[in-house]
C-alpha cells in the first residue's frame, strides 16, 4: 500500500477533520486517509498505481476546502476595512440596545422570556450567533455531509428528498436538546448549589463565550484548538451515520450533536446544569437549538453554497455581541463568589422569612422607605423590568425589615440573595420579608439568585 501527504487549506476543528476523512475515503483506490489538523493535512493510504489528487480537489471543494501537493505559501491574511468593524460594532450594538429595551419593557418577562442564568431570550439569541459562527462550521459540515446522501426515490421530487431529512434531522436536535438540557436541570436542583459553585459555573460560561467571540474576530483559536474535542469513537460512529440511508438517522444524528465540540452550546449546557431546574434547562436547550434553526436548516438545502459565501460584517458583529454578553456574564458570575449559602430556588433559606398572599390592589410604583430609632422597613418590588426600587437607604444600628413584594416573578427573580449577610431567600406572591441588622456604613448589594438583576442597600 502506498501512501502521499496532501495539504488541505481551510480546516479549523474537529468536524472539518471528520469531513475531509470520510470524503477522501470516496475516492477511488483510498484505503485510509489521516489529518492532521495542526499541520493542515492529509496523509492518503491508497492501492491505485496512483492517487488521483483531482478527485480529492474536487471532494473538498464542494465544501470550501483547498488541495494541494505542495506546502501554499504563506499569504497575509486579508485585512478587513474600517467601515466594516465599525458597522459590525454597530449592528452588535443596535442588538445589545434592542435586548435591554425589550427587557425593560417587560415584554419579554411577560412572555415567560426570563431564565436562570440567561434569559429565555439570551439563550434563543446565542442560538442564533452560533448558527452564523462555529456552529455552522462544526454542525454545518454535519448537515451539509449527509444531505448529499438523500437523493430523490422514484416518483419522489428532489426538494422532497433533501428537505424531509432536514427536517428529521432538526426535529431530532431540538428535542434531544430539550431533553437532556432538562436533565442538567435537574442534575443542577438534586446538587443544591451553593452560590459560589454557581459564581464559578457562570464565570466558566463567560470564559467560553469570551473565547467563542474572540475566535470569531480572528483573535484568539478555537476552542477544539485548545483540546475540547468529541471522542473519537463517537465521531468515528457519526462518521458511519451520515451516509446511512436509514429514516431514522437524521433523527439520531440530530441528536448526537448536542455532544458536538460547540463551545455556544457548550456554555448553554453549563447554564442549564446551574438553572437547578428540569423546566428551566429544557427551555434553555431546546430555545438554543431553535435559534440555530433558520441558518443550519438553509446550509443543509443550500448545500456548500452557505459555507462558501460568508458574510463578514455578520460574523463580526456576532463576535462583538458573544463578547459584550461574556462581560457581563462574567460580572454577574462575581457578584455570587462570595456567598456560600444555597441559591437554587426550592432549596431551604438561610433567613427567617414570611410570607403574605398578594394584595387585591397593586403597591405604589415607588414604595416609601420609612425609619425610626428603634427599627426600619424598606420595600421594593420585583418586575418584569427588574426590581423596584433597585437603590435602598437604611440607617446603622437599627433593625432592618427588607419587604419584597413578588408583583412579576418569573426566572431568577424566584430568589434573592445577599451575599454580604448570607441571606437567601424565594420569593413567592405578595410580601416576603428579610430581617437583618447593619452594623456599619457602606452598601450591601443584593440579586437574583444568578447575579442577573441587581440592586443595593445603602447604610448611612
Amino acid at each position: 500500500m502506498k501512501s502521499a501527504k496532501v495539504y488541505v487549506g481551510g480546516m479549523h476543528c474537529d468536524a472539518c477533520s471528520t469531513l475531509i476523512t470520510s470524503q477522501f475515503k470516496k475516492v477511488a483506490g483510498v484505503r485510509g486517509v489521516k489529518v492532521n489538523l495542526g499541520a493542515q493535512t492529509a496523509e492518503i493510504y491508497y492501492d491505485n498505481p496512483a492517487l488521483s489528487v483531482a478527485a480529492l480537489r474536487a471532494r473538498a471543494e464542494k465544501y470550501g476546502y483547498t488541495v494541494s501537493t505542495s506546502r501554499p505559501a504563506a499569504t497575509r491574511q486579508k485585512s478587513i476595512p474600517l467601515w466594516q468593524w465599525t458597522v459590525a460594532v454597530l449592528i452588535a450594538g443596535g442588538m445589545v440596545k434592542l435586548f435591554t429595551l425589550l427587557q425593560s419593557s417587560g415584554l419579554m418577562s411577560a412572555l415567560g422570556t426570563t431564565s436562570a442564568g440567561a434569559s429565555y431570550g439570551v439563550a434563543l439569541l446565542v442560538g442564533v450567533v452560533a448558527s452564523l459562527s462555529t456552529c455552522l462550521a462544526v454542525v454545518g459540515a454535519i448537515v451539509i455531509a449527509f444531505a448529499e446522501t438523500y437523493q430523490a426515490a422514484p416518483g419522489e421530487s428532489a426538494a422532497s428528498a433533501v428537505v424531509r431529512p432536514n427536517v428529521l434531522f432538526h426535529l431530532g436536535r431540538i428535542a434531544t436538546f430539550a431533553v437532556l438540557g432538562g436533565f442538567l436541570g435537574l442534575i443542577g436542583g438534586e446538587l443544591s448549589l451553593t452560590g459560589r459553585f454557581m459564581s464559578v459555573l457562570t464565570m466558566a460560561v463567560a470564559v467560553i463565550m469570551l473565547l467563542l467571540g474572540l475566535n470569531i474576530l480572528g483573535f484568539a483559536p478555537s476552542l477544539t484548538r485548545l483540546g475540547i474535542k468529541m471522542p473519537a469513537r463517537l465521531t468515528a460512529g457519526m462518521d458511519r451515520m451520515k451516509t446511512s440511508r436509514s429514516p431514522v438517522m437524521p433523527l439520531a444524528l440530530g441528536g448526537l450533536t448536542f455532544f458536538l465540540p460547540c463551545g455556544f452550546t457548550q456554555s448553554m449546557q453549563i447554564m442549564a446544569l446551574g438553572s437547578g431546574s428540569i423546566v428551566r434547562g429544557a427551555l434553555i436547550m431546546g430555545l438554543f437549538a431553535i435559534g440555530t434553526l433558520p441558518v443550519l436548516f438553509t446550509a443543509g438545502i443550500t448545500a456548500s453554497w452557505t459555507r462558501q459565501h460568508k458574510v463578514v460584517i455578520v460574523q463580526k458583529a456576532a463576535g462583538f455581541l458573544v463578547i459584550a454578553f461574556a462581560l457581563f456574564t462574567l460580572s454577574s458570575g462575581a457578584r455570587l463568589f462570595g456567598f456560600t449559602g444555597r441559591v437554587t430556588p426550592g432549596t431551604t433559606a438561610t433567613t427567617q422569612t414570611t410570607t403574605t398572599p398578594p394584595a387585591t390592589t397593586p403597591p405604589a410604583t415607588t414604595p416609601p422607605t420609612t425609619t425610626s430609632t428603634t427599627s426600619q422597613r424598606i420595600e421594593m418590588h420585583v418586575t418584569y423590568s427588574g426590581f423596584d426600587p433597585a437603590v435602598l437607604h437604611v440607617k446603622k444600628g437599627a433593625p432592618v425589615t427588607f419587604a419584597v413584594f413578588g408583583d412579576q416573578v418569573s426566572g431568577c427573580t424566584s430568589r434573592i440573595i445577599i451575599p454580604s449577610l448570607n441571606i437567601s431567600m424565594d420569593v413567592g406572591p405578595g410580601e416576603n420579608d428579610i430581617t437583618f441588622t447593619p452594623t456599619t456604613t457602606g452598601r450591601i448589594p443584593y440579586s437574583c439568585w444568578m447575579g442577573m438583576v441587581r440592586g443595593t442597600i445603602i447604610v448611612d
